[in-house]
């Protein structure tokens, strides 16, 4: 909230309030949104400035810092809503999610209630603009993660430089802003190491570090000092201009700005969207007022803003569960997820999260209120220890690993050895199965994973309708500049290389939309495969193996809705998603072209009798597009035994 004893600024609200909803709209469905995800730099950034700006007015009060108390204060602020949504969390994955995202849950309740389930994301890969299907209903925690690790420094950093440079409020402001700047760097030679996945990017505290310097920055020097306000020695018309132009720079920013844009993480791009929205909230701190103030401290717009905890905690479990009930993103989503995230947040912060400010823990006592209001907190902790004990991971000694049976009778075993390190190119299909891949399923067997999801084969758009294209994401063009020299740089021996189900969809090709029945898709296909080939062995493959395209039972629920759409309404389309027989030919005749290539026939293995639930008693495909967790060694079984075959066989 704002610092109400130096005057309520209600246009900090406001805009927080704006670019929530905002927020909200992109995970409910609204795709137009892409750059919605840089209103998280706003809000470090303010964030930082409210708190900063507060410790130092307390210092210049009091000559110190409460250390304790701030902690104190931002344990009553933030635990109380935090635990009501993972006891809800908690009660309705821990009953009713599916076996992946349940057997994760206890895991990501404790790393959330610890506020490092950032690093839990990187550790896993996660993909936060991948597929939603098994995502962690806790995946959005990651922001307030890092919030809370920059709440835990932010009080022995502004000790430490009022004391060491006392009224030297500028150099101090100007060495958090030198820290900005070498965050900076750090961050653009993280982003230009081949290696850096881009969880660890959009993830890492470090990575982040430059909004919440910048915000602290900002505190620092417009904290009231001695009855001086420095905002005010800036004219109103500069401030307004200001911040009409930093408003301006980022709404146009979510709309235009893709969420892998290589040049926000390798050319500073945070930084300069960062400075467009410390122009934005220097203009809403001016207590003058403005034109600009009055709009952004509109009532409604800056009560969504006191509520922007709240909602930023609810939003995303809702848009999961809305997802999920409804089977596609749309405008139905967006009203009904708004409404339901804004009268969960009106509730927690009206009945839980404003008492527990006021009071503590007292403040929940049943007085006035309900009873049932009182025991919120013990019902919250109750549900929360309930999903730890029953979904906590065990220890990697005791972890359950889902046993690798055979997909065919008499399919070939591993060689240890033959060969010892492999490189998965594709889509998100491999590149799940690569994530999930366990040590144990083969002796000695390295999986490098250089697929990513939603990765066509070809880099020309998929056409879903004449008004959609399917481009690729820039992770996905930086990964095909770039997987040579990481194939290269760690000795991989075989390429393993999946075809995609993307193909079945026509291409926009040199301005033209074409097809499987044209022969100039196909040979967009071919020729793609053979630069694939050469670049592989000009990085010292050793072969190449091409995978086809299982059989799958329907369309996948969890596509986006026109995608779906398209493949439900075109029934030439539908076939061959659910039997890819004319892309599967196309990779086969291509793989008999050379001696080097070896074609694993994934289809032949799983759909000799059609396509099927259950394999063992281990079900196919957890979403009708990705293998499940459970058959995932299984497949893995199979393919390591294939890869080994062909590998053996390449020198006869």
């Amino acid at each position: 909230m704002a610092d109400r004893r130096a005057g309520y600024l209600p246009a900090l609200d406001g805009v927080r309030g704006l670019l929530m909803l905002l927020f909200m709209a992109y995970h409910l469905g609204a795709s137009q949104l892409q750059g919605a995800w840089i209103g998280i730099n706003l809000f470090f950034i303010l964030s930082a400035f409210l708190i900063v700006r507060l410790l130092v007015i307390e210092h210049d009060r009091h000559g110190d810092i409460d250390v304790l108390g701030f902690y104190r204060r931002r344990a009553r602020r933030l635990l109380p809503a935090l635990l009501l949504v993972l006891a809800a969390v908690s009660v309705w994955w821990g009953l009713l999610g599916e076996g992946e995202v349940r057997r994760r849950l206890g895991g990501d309740v404790l790393a959330t209630l610890g506020y490092v389930i950032n690093w839990r994301l990187i550790a896993q890969s996660d993909e936060y603009f991948g597929d939603r299907a098994g995502a962690s209903p806790l995946r959005h925690a990651w922001s307030l993660a890092i919030e809370e690790q920059f709440y835990l420094l932010v009080p022995l950093l502004v000790i430490a430089l009022l004391m060491l440079l006392g009224r030297r409020r500028l150099v101090a402001v100007a060495v958090l802003a030198a820290a900005t700047v070498l965050a900076t760097l750090w961050t653009a030679s993280v982003a230009g190491d081949p290696g850096t996945g881009f969880a660890r990017l959009y993830y890492g505290t470090d990575t982040r570090a430059q909004s919440l310097l910048l915000g602290a920055a900002l505190g620092l020097w417009s904290a009231p000092r001695a009855g001086r306000r420095p905002i005010r020695s800036l004219p109103g018309g500069l401030l307004l201009a200001m911040g009409a132009v930093g408003l301006i720079v980022t709404l146009v920013g979510l709309v235009v700005i893709s969420p892998e844009a290589p040049w926000m993480y390798q050319r500073g791009g945070i930084l300069l969207l960062g400075l467009a929205a410390a122009a934005l909230v220097l203009a809403c701190a001016d207590d003058r007022g403005s034109p600009l103030t009055r709009a952004l401290g509109w009532g409604p717009l800056a009560h969504t803003g006191r509520l922007a905890y709240g909602l930023y905690l609810w939003h995303w479990p809702v848009a999961l569960i809305l997802l999920d009930l409804l089977g596609s993103d749309g405008p139905v989503n967006i009203v009904l997820g708004t409404a339901v995230s804004y009268l969960l947040a009106h509730l927690s912060y009206t009945y839980v999260e404003r008492p527990v400010i006021a009071r503590g823990v007292r403040g929940l006592l049943p007085t006035r209120r309900p009873a049932l209001v009182g025991a919120l907190p013990v019902a919250a902790v109750t549900a929360v220890g309930l999903v730890l004990v029953g979904t906590a991971p065990a220890s990697p000694a005791e972890q359950p690993v889902a046993p690798a049976r055979d997909l065919v009778a008499g399919q070939p075993e591993h060689r240890p050895g033959q060969p010892s390190r492999i490189a998965v190119r594709g889509d998100s299909v491999p590149y799940y199965l690569a994530r999930d891949f366990s040590a144990s399923a083969a002796e000695g067997v390295q999986i490098d994973n250089l697929a990513a999801t939603g990765c066509d084969l070809l880099p020309e758009p998929a056409v879903v309708t004449e008004d959609l294209l399917l481009r690729d994401e820039d992770a996905c063009a930086r990964l095909r500049e770039t997987w040579p020299t990481t194939f290269e740089e760690r000795g991989d021996q075989v390429l393993l290389l999946f075809g995609s189900p993307l193909l079945i969809l026509p291409h926009r090709i040199d301005g033209e939309t074409i097809g499987l029945d044209d022969p100039a898709y196909r040979r967009a296909i071919t020729d793609r495969l053979d630069t694939l080939r050469e670049q592989a062995y000009a990085a010292g493959a050793e072969q190449v193996q091409l995978v086809n395209l299982p059989c799958r039972r329907s369309i996948p629920q969890g596509l986006p809705a026109e995608m779906r759409d398209a493949l439900e309404e075109n029934a030439e389309f539908r076939a061959e998603y659910q039997d890819p027989v004319q892309v599967n030919a196309i990779l086969e005749d291509w793989a008999d072209r050379y001696d080097d290539v070896a074609l694993l026939d994934l289809d032949g293995a799983l759909c000799a009798d059609g396509p099927r639930e259950q394999v063992g008693g281990q079900t196919v495909y957890g979403d009708d597009l990705h293998f499940s967790e459970e058959i995932t060694p299984t497949v893995w079984r199979w393919l390591l035994g294939q890869v080994s075959q062909e590998y053996a066989a390449r020198e006869r």
